[in-house]
């Protein structure tokens, strides 16, 4: 049996908080990457299963190792909170970030297409 006082459920806790908090990140860098490539159904589809997948093995491998596989309220209450306090205060701002440097990024590839395009394109002599 798995005895734990208050400081580390409330380490546990705090390590799901963090975990909920890595999964908002990576939400929006998975929605950063959907909104600028205009995926449709299926791409939206399986980078949403892509999400739950991470989540769900980051959720039950950090459940194992710390409290041996027992599923305790404050883990999840941990988890959402992180998720949702990062959700509600700086991912709008996370979120135009990403999109900006996706943006100089697609600059950046299609200058460097133009540049070898140019690069191996033959003089046309008269």
């Amino acid at each position: 049996m798995l005895l734990t006082d208050m400081s580390q459920q409330l380490l546990f806790c705090l390590r799901f908080g963090l975990l909920g908090l890595v999964l908002g990140v990576f939400y929006d860098v998975l929605r950063a990457v959907r909104t600028h490539f205009r995926l449709r159904r299926w791409g939206t589809g399986l980078l949403d299963m892509l999400f739950c997948l991470i989540g769900l093995l980051g959720f039950l491998l950090l459940m194992l190792r710390g409290t041996d596989g027992r599923l305790r309220l404050y883990l999840l209450l941990g988890l959402g909170a992180g998720f949702l306090l990062y959700r509600k205060t700086v991912s709008a701002y996370f979120l135009r970030l990403l999109l900006w440097v996706l943006h100089l990024l697609g600059q950046a590839v299609e200058g460097l297409r133009q540049a070898l395009l140019w690069m191996f394109s033959f003089p046309r002599g008269n």
